[in-house]
């Protein structure tokens, strides 16, 4: 979600009166994110309530990011989560669907990445949350979904980038359970568990060839993603070499450095995804991340390709009027 900082000059005018102080979006939002403010807003409430969540049977055994910095599970390893042929069904039509990606729009063709991205909404407090998929926008007879990162990804800052939309009809089931599973994942306070949760799902596909050796990820460094979660599911990985996930401490410190670049203490993690549905998830605020690019395991006419779901979580609040 996107966080806009408005200055105070942009709305305050001039005073006739000096009795009451004008309240305008500016000076409120200035208020807001001013750390030496007299009077500061208390954060979201984490204390126990009467209010029962129903998310809550998701999470299963999984390790949540209740005070983590990242996680990683697979869910296909519980046998609650979907049973086997069904993942391995899910998985099927996933490695299907991912060979017809279309280019990312936004990318050289020298980039070999693949995309398509949905928004999707869901209510915690109905009394079996489900997945409400938003409408995208007709474009050139195509359905797309606008994308904006902000100031998060320096490659395509501020940018309202269209991406052609998930279809319908991999709009499944077992995606739906997915993406359930990592809202429920994420930590919550209660008063968050009373707002809609916006969820971006993004599938994306690194695929190098013989004339492209180079896949590449954006941005191609050690980033946040602006967003409060998010989580990487593998769908496919095969004839590839590369693709090391690295997770850097000290919240954003080391954005826009790549990985040698930080010390040694202040790396948490490095691991490849290798089995369908392996993930790993981060907590945005408490660190940065970075996917390597991939190349051919084996150099030739047969394409590598390590291809994921993104699913990038945050409360549906607004930035001047917290909760």
């Amino acid at each position: 979600m996107q966080r806009f900082m408005l200055s105070h000059s942009t709305f305050a005018r001039p005073s006739v009166r000096t009795c009451v102080a004008r309240r305008t979006l500016a000076n409120v939002a200035q208020g807001l994110f001013n750390d030496t403010r007299t009077q500061a807003t208390p954060p979201p409430s984490h204390t126990t309530s009467n209010f029962q969540n129903p998310l809550a049977s998701y999470r299963r055994q999984f390790p949540p990011l209740d005070n983590a910095s990242y996680i990683r599970f697979n869910p296909a390893t519980d046998p609650s989560f979907a049973p086997p042929h069904a993942v391995s069904q899910f998985v099927s039509s996933l490695h299907a669907h991912f060979s017809t990606l279309p280019s990312d729009p936004h990318a050289p063709l020298s980039a070999a990445r693949f995309r398509q991205y949905s928004r999707a909404v869901v209510i915690p407090f109905e009394d079996k949350p489900r997945v409400y998929w938003s409408p995208g926008h007709i474009k050139d007879g195509q359905e797309i979904t606008y994308y904006n990162q902000g100031v998060f990804n320096p490659e395509h800052e501020s940018e309202r980038r269209a991406m052609p939309s998930i279809p319908a009809s991999m709009r499944s089931e077992l995606l739906e359970k997915l993406i359930l599973t990592d809202v429920a994942l994420c930590d919550w306070s209660v008063d968050e568990l009373r707002h809609p949760i916006i969820v971006g799902v993004h599938f994306i596909k690194t695929a190098p060839t013989e004339e492209h050796p180079v896949s590449k990820t954006t941005p191609n460094s050690l980033h946040q993603d602006g967003h409060k979660f998010s989580f990487v599911h593998l769908v496919q990985r095969r004839n590839a070499v590369g693709g090391v996930n690295v997770i850097a401490g000290q919240g954003g410190r080391y954005a826009g450095l790549q990985p040698e670049e930080v010390p040694s203490e202040d790396v948490l993690a490095r691991f490849y995804l290798e089995s369908p549905l392996d993930t790993w998830a981060a907590y945005d605020a408490k660190c940065s991340h970075y996917a390597g690019p991939v190349m051919q395991e084996v150099p030739g006419p047969e394409p590598g390709e390590r291809s994921v779901i993104i699913c990038d979580i945050e409360p549906m609040v607004a930035a001047v009027c917290p909760i």
